[in-house]
Formats: C-alpha cells, structure tokens, sequence
C-alpha cells in the first residue's frame, strides 16, 4: 500500500451526502460508479430523508439498481424512483438525478447532461452536481473537461479531495498492518 494510514470510512461520505442534500436549493445530480451499491444507498438514504425522489440516467445505473434491488442489496421506499421522464415536472428541491458519468466518460449521462446532449436533462443554474468517485488514471482531462461544462452551465460541482464525497475501496497502510497482524 503506497497511501499512509487509514482510508477514512463510507459513513463519512454519508454524512457529507446529508448535508449537501439539506442545504441544496436546486437538483442534485450525482454521478458515481454504477457498480457501487452501497454509495448508490447512501444517495437513496439522503433522498428519504429530505422528502427528494431519484431519477437514473445511464444504462449501467439503471441496470445495476434494477439487479440489486431484485437481490436485496439496495433498500428504497415505493416510488422513490421515478422514471426520468417526469422528473421535470417535480419541483427542483424535490429531485435528485443518479446517472453515470464519475469518469467522464463521452457518451456517459453526466457528459451528455454537461454538453447539452442529453434528451431528458439539461443542466440549469443552481443544480448540484455531486462528483462522488475518484479519478481513475489516464480520464483526469475528460473529468475536468465535464467539471468545467458544468460549472459553466451554472452548476455547483461538488468534488475532489477537499470534500468527503468519495472514499477509496483499497485500504492504507494501516488498514493493511491491521488486517496481517
């Protein structure tokens, strides 16, 4: 392990998650691995308890969250999820859009949303975009590329190290001695 000390915990960004979502005036969009369930619950979590319903925008998202709601792996309460279709007829505090995209991808919901390419989601003034995945090596210039189309879309981008939005899955240094010893 090259990273020194303890990878901090998903409940962190839990956290985080609760208080981007209260102080949100607007949409909340947020882009994550489709594969990532457990961060795809923390969203769900949020969306209950401030009365917000999700949107999935992307193929893998929305298979992933068709699949592990069919084994249980994801939690939500009847009709939280509503087809991306009539999400613009619900007030912007009420909505939250999970799509793909977290590595800029080019034909990923997020760059489409960010570019204006999207048929169902445009981005307007005053939306949160929630970043919630680390950059993989070698996609830095796609990601920031869709980060600048956001911002100058007039969103609020959330993302990066200095926020608590995303956790690595590997482990520390420490985590690593603690697992051997």
């Amino acid at each position: 392990a090259e990273k020194p000390g303890y990878t901090l915990s998903e409940k962190v960004v839990g956290e985080t998650f609760d208080k981007i979502f209260k102080d949100a005036k607007g949409r909340i969009i947020v882009t994550s691995f489709a594969s990532l369930i457990n961060r795809i619950q923390q969203v769900i979590d949020s969306a209950v308890k401030y009365n917000r319903k999700i949107a999935v925008a992307g193929r893998s998202m929305v298979n992933n969250i068709e699949r592990a709601t069919n084994l249980g792996y994801l939690k939500a309460p009847q009709g939280l999820i509503v087809d991306i279709k009539r999400v613009n007829n619900l007030p912007d505090n009420e909505v939250v859009i999970l799509c793909t995209g977290s590595q800029g991808e080019e034909y990923s919901a997020l760059v489409r949303m960010a570019n204006g390419d999207h048929r169902q989601i445009k981005i307007k003034y005053g939306d949160t975009v929630v970043v919630s995945a680390s950059p993989i090596p070698g996609n830095e210039k796609s990601i920031y590329g869709t980060i600048d189309s956001l911002f100058k879309e007039g969103a609020n981008v959330v993302y990066g190290k200095d926020v608590d939005v995303h956790v690595s899955g590997h482990g520390g240094r420490e985590d690593l001695r603690d697992l051997i010893n």
